[in-house]
């Protein structure tokens, strides 16, 4: 199992929306292959830092989902950049 830890910096006002698209990707992730789950959190002293745990069957799924770019994902991304203050990091882990 792999576990793609995910920080994103929101502009402040827009935490709402980024919620909202938050909602949108878990429904894409939902759909692809190898998709576990995801846990979305945000920081309770800085409440525009959010986290998402999202994990995946193997290493290979996540970074076909990564890769695949179709008209919905593509039109997240760019609806992303207007919420997002920089592009988010990851971090991905793998279970031992």
């Amino acid at each position: 199992m792999i576990v793609d830890l995910v920080t994103f910096r929101v502009k402040r006002g827009k935490e709402q929306e980024f919620e909202r698209q938050n909602d949108e990707w878990l429904a894409l992730m939902r759909r692809a292959r190898g998709f576990i789950g995801q846990v979305l959190m945000r920081n309770a002293e800085d409440p525009v830092e959010y986290h998402a745990e999202v994990r995946w069957v193997s290493k290979e799924y996540r970074d076909r989902f990564a890769a695949h770019e179709d008209a919905s994902s593509k039109a997240l991304i760019q609806r992303g950049a207007a919420v997002l203050d920089g592009p988010p990091s990851h971090r991905v882990l793998e279970q031992v």
